[in-house]
């Protein structure tokens, strides 16, 4: 019998990583939820644990070598890891709103925290990923695809991680590691969508003709690009955001 596989989910105490989660286990994964809110983790862990085997991990990823002890932590507990998904979702203060009123000594600490983490979470978990042909994938935002005012410097940081991702796929598939990032835009009942506030979300809501997805939308399709059905699939950036672009 073959060893359920293990999937790790990076800040996957939110909405999309707690749906992922629910997902896998319903699939046969073991899963590791990463966060950095202890109360926020353990209360996802609890309310899984009777789904599957689900144990969750503390880091905070503005600590430094923090990637490479999450990686160190949940391969020491589970023996493998399989795939990884990231779906922090952080940032300074600053960086967003029209661009001339933006923080530029915010600048470099968000694409050290989003750029540059994930870009060392890939480096941490490659050996693994190896091992038996993994999966890793960026949750990154239609910003970086799609040009829109008030998100200059989200877009320049997810457009760097969608750029980071392509080009990983060419050459990390001669390992057999595929690489992806899912691009949501408005995901409802998210926390970005209570930042935004309900009169911007219905806006979006009224341009989306299929309408705006939930985490319930897009945790399928992060479950599909990690399984065996997906395995001839890699370096695709896939947008999931009801037709508001396309």
């Amino acid at each position: 019998m073959t060893d359920p596989k293990v999937l790790l989910i990076a800040g996957g105490s939110g909405s999309i990583g707690s749906a992922i989660a629910h997902l896998a286990l319903d699939q046969g994964w073991k899963v590791a939820v990463h966060g950095r809110s202890e109360d926020k983790v353990h209360a996802l862990v609890a309310g899984l644990s009777d789904e599957g085997v689900i144990e969750g991990f503390i880091t905070d990823i503005w600590e430094d070598d923090a990637a490479e002890t999450l990686i160190a932590e949940v391969a020491e507990h589970y023996g493998r890891i399989d795939a990884v998904i990231d779906c922090t979702a952080t940032g300074p203060l600053g960086i967003t709103g029209l661009f001339p009123d933006t923080s530029p000594e915010a600048f470099t600490d968000f694409l050290d925290v989003s750029v540059g983490w994930f870009e060392r979470l890939a480096h941490a978990a490659y050996g693994f990923l190896a091992q038996e042909g993994g999966t890793l994938i960026a949750f990154v935002s239609d910003a970086g695809i799609f040009a829109a005012r008030r998100q200059t410097l989200i877009g320049a940081a997810r457009a760097a991680t969608i750029g980071f991702v392509r080009n990983l796929a060419v050459e990390a598939a001669r390992d057999g590691i595929r690489v992806h990032a899912i691009s949501p835009s408005f995901v409802q009942g998210s926390d970005s969508a209570r930042r935004m506030g309900s009169e911007r979300m219905a806006r979006a809501a009224n341009r989306a003709g299929l309408g705006l997805p939930g985490a319930e939308d897009i945790a399928p399709l992060a479950l599909f690009l990690c399984g065996d059905a997906a395995r001839k699939v890699t370096g695709q950036v896939i947008s999931v955001n009801g037709g508001l672009n396309a």
